[in-house]
């Protein structure tokens, strides 16, 4: 192409904040509550409280620093190594991790965090420039609960003593997060005593995987992600489907799409799986040894009697044989269905570790009521006599009124004031979690819930003890902070509009940004914490937010400037002209030409070259485009641009269109480009949309249809930009000429746009 400059536009100016002064501790306060600081030494200072997620309840700030070094090492107490007596009681799973398998993950985190590649030794003596993990915490500090630790930074080094193997997992986590806020201080620590432990029991993220098909290597980084933060649950839900109306309303009910996500090789039950994600007994097996190395429990849901089109579009039979009923509702008067149940989890059962299982049953029909509540408690009965296992349910008491009394041992997940009460729940026995909606609902593209959750509210409003962020001093609304039947709380992802309605990075940016805040209150709730602003925490928290060890779903790559990409090709290769030497490499005959025209040197592709380049994908905001002069007679499905994320297609495989392709599904911008002549085409995503520019002008927005009952619409939607290869590495590549290829970071209007294409061509259409 023609060698052109490309102007720079000035980035803007990034502030961030350095340090928090202490607020005066309450007055009810008998130890010193900890004020979370991004953290400044001063000499001759006792040093501010550091900064992490969730605050440490107490902090002693001493003088001077400790600074990781080259020859510092992880020093596993030899006692302890294999575990403590304390592990197997303190959590919903099976022979949990021990502190040599905690040692090893801390190991790999401050590995990718800072560069240094430390040892893990078992051994009893350790030197001031070492971490030393331990437990007997019990010992000293009878108090401490068993998910605590004490941590100490001084001139003996640093020592974690817990009272759990756990407990000093969550120390080291502590201890990342001050390491990845050092990173512009030389790795050094403030010395220090922390003592710290969690005020719930239960820190849990929920996640629907039924309705949106996720894989394992993401699973495994929600696992990373909510366990940065010190949550210590898991909750899947397996099997799910869309909103379905009663029969009459919905003839087709039984053609909609399910999930369901376990896979057994058992022929029975096989067939149920889900064909485009499902698991097998092996990878959960796998999934769990991971999770328990990161300090959670996993607790497996497979929802019945309701939500189950998954099984009773096998089996219309099995649904109540009326118009009046839903087809994803099973009829708890054949007795099949009862047989079906139990058999199914006979199967299943054995795959999962945890002690506790989630047999959903919400939202059934209220005209059942007593005949749901049969069926609960049988289960309860069930695990306990065939499985040693309780169960838990969302609550829906309030919706299937009857005479008979649902079991006080069954442990509910509170999620709406319309069909169950916390507080009657807390008086007749329950345990209860709050999962109450809207407050701790994030359903992407939902009008009724958060899309995005507004963490501000999360941090300055929400308790795991407020059930009511509106009306916080009502007792009949909200219960004891100190109330030991709530066990905790946390944040439930639900997918209702399916998988196409959002990404998989656009999934994990909504979660991710969520998780912080209810990671602060779950630990510690409004006790011993003298909270900074809102203002001065999110700063920080976003920071920790970007620098996740094991993260990869971000998408964000490294910029020094606005343009992440630029090829001009006039160099002979895909040399990156912007300021960070992103270049890319030609594969499989990929060549560049004279294009014998305006744009100079360009790319020249065939259906099995390709350019890849050392980037994967870019999340929004960003801008991606090119010139393209394509031959005739493009293959089907012919790939502009691939990553593990998705396709940019010159064609589908029924129509000569630009289409996107992302998790499996395929959105249609009806843009032809014409063969054997030069056009730009160029897509932008911002604030829930992805414009589509065909020769610099914005011609539509990648849409789906949201085929909700209640919708029945197009809708915009992001799209995550794959910019790992210009072609395919997969021998389907567009054919035809590649010329000013660019990744920018944010978003381009539409008369930008013309100024950007501009600069890569003087042969304008």
């Amino acid at each position: 192409m023609r060698r052109v400059g490309v102007v720079l536009l000035a980035a803007l100016a990034a502030s961030s904040v350095f340090c928090v002064s202490a607020n005066p501790v309450p007055a009810s306060t008998t130890t010193a509550a900890a004020t979370p600081t991004k953290c400044v030494v001063k000499r001759g200072q006792p040093n501010p409280t550091p900064f992490v997620i969730p605050s440490l309840q107490e902090w002693t700030g001493s003088k001077g620093e400790w600074t990781l070094q080259k020859t510092t090492r992880i020093v596993v107490d030899p006692a302890y190594a294999e575990g403590g007596s304390l592990d197997a009681g303190n959590t919903f799973m099976a022979n949990p991790s021990n502190l040599k398998q905690y040692a090893a993950s801390f190991q790999s985190d401050i590995k990718e965090a800072t560069g240094f590649d430390v040892e893990v030794v078992v051994s009893s003596d350790y030197s001031k420039d070492d971490i030393y993990l331990t437990l007997g915490a019990e010992a000293s500090d009878p108090s401490l609960n068993h998910e605590g630790y004490l941590l100490d930074i001084d001139n003996k080094g640093i020592s974690i003593q817990a009272v759990t193997s756990r407990g000093a997992f969550w120390g080291t986590r502590s201890l990342l997060q001050m390491l990845i806020l050092a990173d512009e201080n030389n790795y050094a620590l403030p010395r220090g005593h922390a003592r710290d432990f969690p005020n719930y029991n239960e820190r849990k993220f929920m996640q629907d995987i039924a309705r949106k098909p996720i894989p394992m290597s993401d699973l495994r980084e929600y696992a990373t992600l909510t366990s940065f933060y010190k949550f210590n649950t898991l909750h899947h839900h397996y099997n799910d489907n869309p909103a379905v109306r009663v029969k009459d309303l919905m003839p087709d009910w039984a053609t909609k799409y399910t999930g369901f996500r376990l896979r057994s090789d058992n022929p029975t039950y096989a067939k149920y799986a889900s064909d485009d994600v499902s698991f097998t007994k092996q990878d959960l097996r796998e999934f769990q040894d991971f999770i328990k190395a990161h300090g959670l429990d996993l607790i497996p849901e497979i929802d019945t009697p309701a939500h189950s089109l998954c099984f009773t579009k096998f089996h219309p039979d099995w649904t109540i044989q009326n118009g009046t009923a839903r087809g994803d509702w099973m009829d708890l008067g054949n007795q099949e269905v009862w047989d079906f149940v139990e058999g199914l989890w006979t199967d299943v059962v054995g795959w999962f570790d945890s002690s506790e299982i989630s047999i959903g049953a919400d939202e059934y029909d209220p005209t059942r009521g007593d005949l749901a509540r049969k069926f609960v408690n049988h289960f309860h009965d069930f695990f306990a006599t065939n499985f040693n296992r309780t169960i838990r349910m969302w609550g829906s008491d309030v919706r299937l009124p009857g005479t008979i009394e649902i079991d006080s041992d069954i442990h509910t997940d509170h999620w709406d004031w319309t069909y169950s009460n916390p507080v009657d729940l807390v008086k007749r026995g329950h345990k209860v979690s709050n999962l109450n909606a809207p407050d701790s609902y994030l359903v992407p593209r939902t009008a009724a819930y958060w899309d995005y959750i507004d963490d501000r509210k999360i941090y300055e409003l929400w308790e795991p003890w407020v059930f009511d962020v509106l009306d916080k001093t009502n007792t009949s609304r909200n219960l004891s902070p100190d109330e030991p039947l709530l066990t905790g709380g946390g944040l439930a992802n639900w997918n209702d509009f399916l998988g196409e309605s959002v990404t998989r990075v656009e999934l994990y940016d909504r979660v991710s940004r969520a998780v912080g805040a209810f990671g602060e209150k779950l630990w510690a709730g409004s006790k011993n914490i003298d909270r900074i602003s809102y203002e001065k925490w999110a700063p920080l928290a976003k920071k920790l937010r970007e620098n996740i060890p094991g993260i990869t779903l971000t998408r964000r790559p490294e910029s020094k400037g606005q343009y992440v990409i630029s090829y001009d090709f006039e160099d002979g290769a895909a040399k990156d002209s912007s300021e960070n030497g992103y270049n890319g490499k030609l594969n499989n005959g990929a060549q560049v030409v004279d294009s014998g025209d305006g744009h100079g040197k360009a790319l020249q592709l065939s259906a099995n070259s390709y350019v890849s380049t050392p980037l994967e994908s870019i999340a929004y905001p960003y801008a991606v485009g090119m010139w393209i002069k394509p031959d005739a007679n493009q293959a089907p499905n012919a790939v502009i641009l691939e990553s593990g994320d998705g396709k940019l297609l010159i064609s589908n495989s029924t129509s000569p269109t630009i289409t996107f392709e992302q998790d499996g599904h395929q959105y249609d911008t009806n843009i032809i480009m014409q063969p054997n002549e030069w056009a730009h085409i160029a897509f932008s995503a911002f604030a829930g949309k992805t414009d589509v520019f065909y020769n610099m002008r914005r011609t539509t927005f990648v849409h789906y249809y949201n085929s909700r009952w209640d919708l029945l619409q197009n809708e915009t939607m992001v799209v995550t930009a794959p910019i790992r290869n210009i072609g395919s590495a997969s021998g389907n590549s567009m054919t035809g000429l590649v010329d000013g290829f660019f990744v920018m970071d944010r978003e381009v209007c539409a008369g930008e746009m013309s100024f950007v294409a501009k600069h890569y061509s003087n042969a304008l259409p």
